[in-house]
């Protein structure tokens, strides 16, 4: 399958099964006896009916893992930078299960990605409908890493994810700073002024853990475990756009410069992986499959030079096949 993702120009399973069976040393390299095949059904059923999408991700993950360890042997991590965005899915023409959206002028699903800045692996994945926020993909994605022991320090995301809910979810539960250009239409929102914050806390005069000698962080901290996601969220906000505007020529290039790699890669990814132009079939289901293997072939690739000593362009697709 990861030889297939690799290779955008076998777009079907007799397509590849004719180059195992025109080609000894690429079936003995993917672990085929060139003598002894199995039968095309048999592959095209393994590969388009029998693997589960749970089986899938958990192989997603584990890679993940294995990446992460191999990185640690050489004094580095997955994690200390991310960006997350959603890229579009572009479904085959006339599939009875797409859906239209105006924004895109297009059809299809949408997929949330999270990628280490650094090293250019894919951490983390959300299968959304085209029309879904993906708002609800940033926490998912930061408490999957946070199970196979990946802290994010710091996520770059687009005006989509930033709600208050999500900004304090990801600074207290997490411990993650996300980075983000304000938009346009947002004001300052004097529910996270240091009064407002004591003020709201003050009302919790009763409950068992105030502590009248308590400090803004544990206030916050504190107001966060009562689910008051605005003035905690409004806090950080308005604290980011300050920072924000007052080196806005600064931030305004460290945006522009880490959305277009993200957008520059997902190019790369879409070109050099088949990401949307090779769906095998119709459905939501096919289309989230092939694009997470396409994810699994890459960070493979990623894995298999840690693996032989090569720290560098990690996940380069250049000269493989």
């Amino acid at each position: 399958m990861m030889f297939q993702k690799l290779r955008p120009d076998l777009r079907k399973v007799a397509e590849v099964y004719r180059v195992l069976q025109a080609d000894s040393e690429i079936a003995r390299n993917l672990g085929f006896d060139p003598e002894d095949l199995p039968h095309y059904e048999t592959i095209r059923h393994f590969i388009n009916d029998l693997i589960e999408d749970e089986t899938v991700k958990q192989v997603f993950c584990q890679e993940v893992e294995a990446i992460d360890h191999e990185l640690h042997r050489h004094g580095e991590k997955l994690g200390e930078k991310t960006v997350e965005d959603a890229t579009i899915i572009t479904a085959k023409r006339d599939d009875p299960e797409a859906e239209y959206n105006g924004y895109y002028e297009d059809w299809g699903w949408k997929k949330d990605l999270v990628l280490d800045q650094k090293h250019k692996v894919f951490l983390s994945y959300q299968d959304l409908g085209i029309n879904e926020d993906e708002e609800q993909a940033l926490p998912i994605s930061l408490a999957t890493l946070q199970q196979i022991n990946i802290h994010v320090y710091e996520n770059t995301v687009d005006g989509g994810y930033p709600s208050y809910k999500n900004i304090a979810i990801a600074k207290h539960h997490f411990g993650t700073n996300l980075f983000y250009k304000p938009q346009q239409n947002w004001v300052h929102n004097p529910l996270g002024d240091p009064d407002s914050i004591n003020y709201r806390y003050q009302q919790y005069w009763k409950h068992h853990d105030f502590n009248v000698y308590a400090d803004l962080e544990s206030k916050l901290c504190f107001l966060y475990q009562q689910e008051d996601y605005e003035w905690v969220g409004a806090y950080y906000r308005n604290q980011h756009v300050k920072r924000y505007n007052r080196r806005m020529k600064h931030c305004i290039r460290r945006y522009r410069i880490e959305r277009n790699t993200n957008e520059s890669f997902n190019n790369y990814l879409k070109q050099h992986m088949g990401f949307e132009t090779s769906l095998p079939r119709k459905g939501r289901q096919q289309a989230f499959k092939h694009t997470t293997l396409c994810l699994i072939a890459i960070n493979a690739i990623a894995l298999t030079r840690l693996q032989n000593g090569i720290t560098t362009n990690l996940t380069s697709v250049a000269y493989l096949t």
